[in-house]
């Protein structure tokens, strides 16, 4: 075949741009040409063409690729790279991909078109890893780098085959100087559009072309318009840890541009009843995007905004450590909510107690992987191990739990709370349907994810089901040592077991389908989720759940918090 056909054929377009003082270069691919069973997609050629425009006109030089095998996406990345370094340091580089798109253990896969996946293991043979984008552009040592990922359409593959892949894409945090895009939320899928585009390439098209705000802010804007034109179904996500401004058109002398308003799916409902202490006459201002980290005073906790969405609670038959009292799966509906990105540490909880002189005297329960033993001078600042305040609190009752979160409420005039068990799981899950947060498979993993017993930790607690790595920690760690989940959460598997807000029931037969807590009259024992830095990885699965006397206080049991929105 000539040389100018396979040309022709690949969409391999360097399209002219005007000189900018600040060096600017664009990969962008577009697959929807697939085969070998996978879902063909009508749109994503048209959103690659439409914002290779778009970049274009923004002065980037952007190399259009379209429908590319794997051989051919990798050889487009390594041109990438290689024109971002010619570029110069002051360069800006930008990515952009639209098509299909999937997760493997935490690992972010782009579908090539011509790709034969019928199972797990041929992911990454037949595809190509998103970290490749990253390395190239790091490599390059260009002071900013953006990365758009519109890589989450429906159906991508096989049936058989989709049932061992995690839904959507999993978040990943931008390295320093980087901005990553999504079109969705971490685990959920992308419309790919009924007209022309996708709703996300057109929104981000339209922001492009017309928008003189910094790059954040233009993002923002473009996830309010995509919420708007989808019902709220899409919800774009973004992670960034830029140190300077960019603006894809510059600011000129006209007055600044309003940002789109959330449009309203249906009336407001009434507020909730104020905190004991908030001033009742504050307007109810409106709820966080979704995706994003808040903090409602300066010493507060951070909070990460989940999405609403529907999930499958408990262990689904294909888990062969599941318990009993895991069943039945169940689907469940989320509200959108916040939740502490950590576990609240000893010195949080600290300040609770200095501040309203709380008794937390009575003993603690030592737990050590045999009997334990109850310690009467024990409590959450002396326990068998040496802590430091940015490890998470143990040796706090449930009582202590939900007291924190009225004392919490009093001092920010926000309603905190202890997340239903629904909520936990829900946010542990953050898409993913498998026992643990990094797949069904090698559990040897577990110290690269997660604070369970260990080698470190066997040495001290000779427990014979410890995992044969070593994480580094003989009992607790500090919060977020290890990476976050899909919804930016860290330590929802491992480190401690959190209390939950649930009685404790033997199943899930008549549990709630609404999120909502499920609770008695007569409720002595709490729900707790998560597994603990003692657990061995069997109890560390994400569904795994045990029940606790509500007043028992425990050297393996903490907690974090929830709050409203709205």
């Amino acid at each position: 075949m000539p040389i100018r056909i396979l040309v022709l054929l690949l969409g391999l377009v360097w399209l002219v741009t005007p000189a900018l003082a600040e060096p600017r270069v664009a990969l962008v691919i577009g697959n929807g040409a697939y085969g070998n069973g996978i879902g063909t997609l009508t749109n994503p050629p048209n959103d690659a063409k439409l914002i290779a425009k778009s970049l274009t006109d923004a002065g980037f030089k952007v190399n259009l690729v379209l429908n590319a095998d794997q051989k051919q996406m990798k050889r487009a990345i390594v041109d990438f790279g290689q024109a971002l370094s010619a570029a110069g340091p002051d360069a800006v580089g930008l990515f952009y991909y639209a098509g299909h798109g999937v997760q493997v253990n935490g690992a972010n896969y782009l579908i090539p078109t011509k790709a034969e996946i019928q199972s797990q293991a041929d992911v990454d043979i037949e595809s190509v890893n998103a970290d490749t984008v990253m390395q190239q552009m790091e490599f390059a040592g260009n002071r900013m780098n953006i990365v758009i990922l519109d890589a989450c359409r429906n159906n991508p593959l096989p049936e058989a085959s989709s049932r061992s892949l995690d839904r959507g894409l999993a978040r990943v945090d931008a390295p320093t100087g980087s901005f990553i895009a999504y079109s969705t939320a971490p685990g959920a899928t992308a419309a790919d559009g009924d007209g022309k585009n996708s709703p996300y390439s057109k929104a981000l098209a339209e922001a492009i072309e017309n928008q003189r705000v910094p790059l954040e802010q233009l993002f923002r804007d473009v996830r309010v318009n995509v919420m708007n034109a989808t019902e709220k179904k899409q919800v774009p996500w973004d992670s960034s840890s830029l140190t300077g401004e960019f603006f894809f058109k510059p600011p000129s002398g006209a007055a600044p541009q309003a940002s789109p308003q959330l449009a309203a799916a249906a009336p407001a409902p009434a507020p909730s009843a104020p905190a004991s202490g908030s001033d009742q006459s504050t307007a109810r201002t409106p709820a966080p995007e979704p995706g994003k980290v808040i903090r409602d005073c300066p010493d507060c906790p951070e909070l990460v905004t989940l999405p609403a969405g529907k999930f499958q609670m408990g262990a689904p038959s294909s888990d062969q450590s599941r318990n009993d009292n895991e069943q039945p799966p169940h689907d469940v509906t989320i509200k959108p909510f916040a939740v502490m990105a950590t576990e609240v540490t000893r010195d949080q909880f600290a300040a609770f107690v200095k501040a309203t002189g709380r008794d937390m005297s009575g003993g603690c329960y030592l737990a050590d992987g045999g009997d334990g033993k109850w310690k009467d001078d024990a409590d959450y600042m002396h326990v068998d191990f040496q802590q430091k305040g940015n490890e998470p609190v143990v040796c706090v009752s449930w009582g202590d739990a939900t007291d924190y979160a009225d004392w919490l409420s009093d001092k920010t005039g926000k309603r905190y709370r202890l997340p239903t068990e629904a909520e936990f799981e829900y946010a542990s899950r953050a898409g993913k349907k498998t026992a643990w947060p990094w797949g069904d498979a090698n559990v040897e993993s577990a110290c690269k994810f997660a604070n369970t017993i260990d080698q470190s930790g066997h040495k001290k607690y000779p427990i014979n089901e410890a995992v044969k790595c070593d994480d580094g920690f003989v009992a607790t760690a500090p919060v977020g040592s290890f990476p976050p989940n899909g919804f930016g959460l860290k330590d929802m598997t491992g480190n401690v077991w959190e209390w939950v807000e649930d009685c404790y029931h033997e199943s899930y037969q008549g549990a709630p389908n609404d999120g909502t807590a499920w609770e008695n009259d007569d409720c002595k024992d709490r729900v707790t989720r998560g597994g603990a830095w003692l657990e061995n990885v069997w109890d560390n699965r994400i569904a795994r759940r045990y029940n606790v006397e509500h007043t028992g206080r425990q050297n393996i049991l903490g907690f974090r918090l929830a709050r409203d929105l709205g």
